[in-house]
């Protein structure tokens, strides 16, 4: 009888597995915005942005400090990778300082905007 349980549980459990686990997905609109990657931190700071900062943004930003990006109207949007909670870190690392195009949801919440990205180029 206990063999036969073990059995029925591990059927149950494999399953549970094999339909997929689905975690909670921002919402808001899909929206498209382009501006500049920057390091946060010295963007809130110090103003500083453009290709002669490149260098520094990029290495703060591996040190862990949140990129957003600034639109053309001086919009700042906080960002984050939106499949499988992956780090905007991993789609901006290589384009810090310089112009993207993002592809997101859009959250707005107590003034503060958040971009989950999906593709950015």
């Amino acid at each position: 009888m206990k063999k036969h349980n073990a059995l029925g549980l591990l059927i149950g459990l494999g399953l549970v597995v094999s339909t997929g686990v689905t975690f909670a997905q921002p919402k808001g609109p899909t929206v498209t915005v382009k501006g500049e990657a920057v390091d946060l931190w010295c963007y809130m700071e110090g103003g500083d942005r453009g290709p002669a900062k490149k260098d520094c943004a990029t290495a703060c930003a591996k040190a862990g400090n949140a990129i957003g990006i600034v639109d053309a109207k001086g919009n700042v949007y906080l960002t984050s990778g939106l499949e499988d909670y992956k780090p905007s870190r991993d789609l901006l690392i290589g384009k810090m300082n310089e112009q993207v195009t993002a592809t997101g949801t859009l959250v707005t919440k107590g003034g503060t905007k958040m971009l989950f990205i999906k593709s950015v180029q």
